[in-house]
């Protein structure tokens, strides 16, 4: 946020993006296709548990967050100091913690309105309006790389698969809400600019409201304890219009603090495996110069498909689904480098979309990428196309669900 705007600013507050699956233990020998959950039986619905609060899904967020896992080799501004002293911290696979100052501005009745923060952030809703500040609960998180550098030495919400309308909780003073990804200024398709996209910015007029933030005119509201955690991955993105986004949004907190506890719980890197049927990516078959191989370590099965190092070169993994409609694919993959590896992923040849791989932290850590698509009844081939030079990540398996 700018130095010149009049408000104050929140501090210590904490950003996290998190993958919507992390990185899984499954230790099942290999097979053709087993239940994730027990290998060579049949899948079992999974025990049914207590929801988790916002109270333990808080805590557990600040107990994963330690110097020992910081990620950033440079720091971002402080909204409230101007210092440069925001760091970012992995506390688990895919899970990221953004600690900064936080301004909630809720000076939406200001008569002439912060652009920013009041329709036109470069993000939109599904019709492709701009979002709302008095319609939609948002967060700002700079959106540059203004050393110009790859991987960026400070945290790049691209280089982690982070897009528009991603869903976040956002809490305050014990309260949650369901919460979706804004941006500064810039356009999204800039590395580089001049603004303040180095800092964690404001959150919208709407969050504040449902936040129980009063308003206090043009210098905006903002009080202390605010914290954004964020689910990266494309069956997080929230759709629809501004008229209803904020709805959609609180649909998914339980579920999203039940994602989130039980992949903390117990220390808070490794969750339960994803319940469906997994099959093992060697089971499949691959473009010219992709090999199977078993030189890494972690991996579930006789190995994992290492495809060809080139854009286009793909992965094809046969699956089978009781019954046709959409289900949840994920992939469990590694990617030892210092850039993402996204992908297209088709279904029996139609393509449902780019997933992104983001990077893991050698070739021996797995994490999970996930996306909703729609399969037949009976046989259905998976395959994942790169696009990129260096072609797809590393894939040990893809769970069914």
């Amino acid at each position: 946020m700018s130095s010149s705007r009049k408000r104050l600013a929140v501090a210590a507050a904490a950003a996290i993006a998190i993958a919507t699956q992390l990185a899984i233990t499954h230790t099942a020998q290999a097979a053709t296709a087993h239940p994730a959950a027990k290998a060579g039986s049949a899948a079992a619905p999974a025990a049914a548990a207590a929801d988790y609060t916002a109270a333990q899904v808080l805590a557990g967020v600040q107990k994963n967050s330690t110097s020992s896992t910081q990620v950033n080799s440079k720091p971002h501004i402080n909204t409230m100091t101007r210092s440069m002293n925001v760091n970012v911290y992995q506390p688990a696979p895919g899970v990221y913690s953004y600690t900064s100052s936080m301004a909630i501005d809720d000076d939406g009745s200001d008569p002439d309105p912060d652009p920013d923060h009041q329709g036109e952030t470069t993000f939109q809703d599904s019709n492709g309006a701009q979002l709302a500040a008095h319609h939609v609960p948002f967060f700002v998180l700079g959106d540059d790389c203004w050393d110009k550098k790859t991987p960026c030495p400070h945290f790049f919400y691209k280089e982690h698969g982070m897009s528009g309308r991603q869903f976040a909780l956002m809490f305050y003073k014990g309260k949650v809400i369901g919460s979706i990804f804004g941006d500064t200024q810039t356009g999204n398709s800039q590395t580089t600019s001049d603004n303040d996209s180095r800092e964690l910015g404001e959150a919208s007029v709407k969050a504040a409201s449902l936040l129980g933030i009063p308003s206090s005119g043009t210098t905006g509201g903002v009080d202390n304890g605010v914290t954004v955690v964020m689910f990266s991955g494309p069956s997080w993105v929230v759709n629809g219009s501004n008229a209803n986004l904020s709805n959609n949004a609180q649909a998914l907190v339980q579920k999203a603090l039940n994602t989130l506890g039980a992949a903390m719980d117990g220390g808070g890197t490794t969750p339960p495996p994803p319940t469906g049927t997994l099959f093992e990516a060697e089971t499949g078959s691959m473009s010219s110069g992709g090999t199977f191989d078993s030189n890494h370590t972690g991996f579930t099965g006789s190995g994992f498909a290492n495809p060809a190092n080139a854009a286009g070169s793909y992965l094809d993994i046969p699956v089978t689904a009781d019954s046709a409609g959409t289900k949840t694919l994920t992939f469990r993959y590694s990617d030892g480098t210092s850039s993402a590896r996204p992908a297209t992923i088709s279904v029996n040849g139609t393509s449902h979309g780019t997933l992104n791989f983001p990077v893991t932290s050698d070739w021996n850590t797995w994490s999970t990428a996930t996306i909703s698509v729609p399969l037949t009844a009976g046989a259905n081939t998976i395959r994942v196309t790169g696009t990129v030079a260096d072609g797809p990540a590393n894939i040990d398996s893809v769970t069914v669900s």
